[in-house]
């Protein structure tokens, strides 16, 4: 038996909610898909396999390619450990055979068990990150598993690899959002193979934070990934993501290029492109502006917030929502409370300050995560609400005791991660613990059934009629009807006026 990790006491306190899988495997896990056999590892009593190819490397004349399909293999591939990751090292270099998919499952899971399924796909800024990489600690899918559902973590192209256009590529066919296509590809791999692990691929949840969760609400959007997962979930996803016009894209792919010493807008110059090491094309300007989706009339026909309002998104049920200082990704200084106009200054005060205590730095922080995250949140949930499909939002504001002197502002981006998928590996404090199993458990409720309110805990109402979103805090779990009312609405007329630019990019 191959194990890999001891379980700590908190995991076992949320193993006690685990349902009937979480007898060990005798042995090494096996699993038989398209491509060939495969054989796993045990894991804190739960079943493994990492790194297994869901498309073809895109490397050499493939690079900059839709992903092609992967190639099948002969006899048992190892699949007990996690494939190379496409994140970029710190001198730039990228291995770019890295499109790997990782299936954690309930020990014992058969073919034909019919289990729920999630597919978790990273943030990073479309930039870093990997599956499960960072945040393997967080998003390994353990605790899932012991609660009957198959958790499957996939790579995606990152950075030049994955978003990246240029005129001599653009001519070859879609460009662009290489990323993107792989994020359907593999979604396309999970429902021709999911059942081979013991999964559902009739009831594929698909989630994801940050570039994560944009790409969550981008899937809804594109029609080729259309009937490929029937529930979403978004955190901390950027609804009002505007992507960045073709024409932008290739005009900076071909200063790239010519900066790498590759001119010129022809088959040559592809073929140029496709020879160079991908940090020969590095990066200038901020971190969050650096990659992302970008209009190519195709994968992504519109901003986030946009198609959602035009009804162009898939009508599945959605989990959406962010935490309550989602400005730690930007850090806004206080003078940003100076700088707003006098016409729009005594309405943003009686907003965000209305017993009058002066805190600029809270301000500055509440209206940036507004602008982000949170009223973008409720335009999306109105949009779904309004198609005539469940929506359940969310606000994480919880701050472990421990760490409140170094968070003042509220729960950072990221913060919820942890909490959501509350595995073996999180060693939650005592105090935390049961915050961890309470949101664990809507997680959980919801990829299962499409309703997190059968968790057992608070009732979880829907977003309509009511505006409600629920607040995860040092209280618990609370819903709370109109949530934020003064605040949201006063950023909803900043979008409406023009006055308030939305993010061109985002962690």
């Amino acid at each position: 038996m191959i194990v890999r990790r001891q379980l700590t006491a908190a995991a076992l306190a949320l193993a006690a909610l685990s349902l009937p899988f979480a007898a060990a495997a005798q042995g090494a896990p096996a699993a038989k898909i398209k491509q060939g056999a495969l054989t796993g590892a045990v894991v804190e009593g739960v079943e493994e396999f990492w790194g297994i190819p869901y498309a073809a490397p895109p490397v050499g004349d493939l690079r900059w390619k839709p992903p092609a399909a992967a190639a099948p293999w002969t006899g048992d591939r190892d699949a007990s450990k996690a494939g190379a990751s496409c994140q970029p090292a710190r001198d730039g270099s990228q291995i770019e055979d890295c499109l790997f998919a990782n299936v954690t499952r309930p020990a014992g899971a058969k073919p034909g068990a019919k289990l729920p399924v999630y597919v978790w796909i990273h943030g990073g800024g479309f930039t870093i990150g990997s599956a499960p990489g960072a945040f393997g600690a967080q998003t390994d899918g353990i605790q899932f598993a012991k609660e009957g559902i198959i958790t499957v973590s996939v790579s995606y192209r990152l950075g030049r690899a994955g978003w990246f256009a240029h005129p001599a590529l653009c001519k070859e066919g879609s460009c662009g959002n290489y990323g993107l296509m792989d994020q359907i590809a593999a979604l396309k791999w999970v429902k021709a193979n999911i059942a081979n692990f013991g999964g559902d691929p009739t009831n594929v949840t698909i989630g994801g934070e940050s570039a994560g969760g944009i790409s969550v609400l981008e899937l809804m959007l594109a029609p080729d990934a259309r009937g490929l997962f029937q529930k979403a979930i978004g955190e901390s996803s950027f609804g009002r993501l505007e992507p960045t016009s073709m024409a932008d894209a290739q005009a900076s792919g071909l200063k790239a290029a010519q900066t790498a010493g590759v001119s010129g807008e022809d088959a040559a110059a592809a073929a140029a492109l496709r020879k160079l090491p991908l940090q020969a094309m590095p990066y200038t300007g901020p971190f969050t502006s650096r990659a992302g989706p970008i209009l190519d009339g195709r994968y992504v026909q519109s901003g986030i917030a946009e198609g959602f309002a035009a009804g162009k998104q898939a009508k599945v049920p959605l989990l959406i929502g962010g935490n309550s200082n989602e400005a730690s990704l930007f850090r806004p200084a206080a003078t940003a409370v100076d700088a707003i106009p006098a016409a729009r200054k005594a309405a943003a005060m009686a907003a965000f300050d209305p017993a009058n205590g002066g805190n600029k730095a809270q301000m500055a922080n509440d209206m940036a995560t507004r602008v982000y995250i949170t009223e973008p949140d409720r335009a999306i949930s109105r949009s779904q609400a309004k198609a005539g499909v469940p929506v359940y939002t969310y606000y994480f504001s919880y701050v472990t005791p421990a760490a409140k002197a170094q968070t003042p502002f509220g729960a950072p981006h990221t913060a919820e991660i942890k909490y959501a998928f509350a595995g073996p590996k999180q060693q939650f404090a005592d105090v935390d613990l049961p915050l961890a199993k309470a949101v664990n458990a809507y997680w959980a409720a919801f990829i299962k059934s499409g309703n997190p309110a059968s968790a057992g805990g608070p009732a979880w109402p829907k977003f309509a009629p009511n505006e409600t979103y629920m607040d995860f805090s040092a209280a618990g779990a609370q819903p709370h009807d109109h949530f934020l009312k003064a605040q949201l609405d006063w950023q909803e007329a900043e979008v409406k006026a023009g006055a308030s630019a939305s993010p061109t990019a985002s962690k």
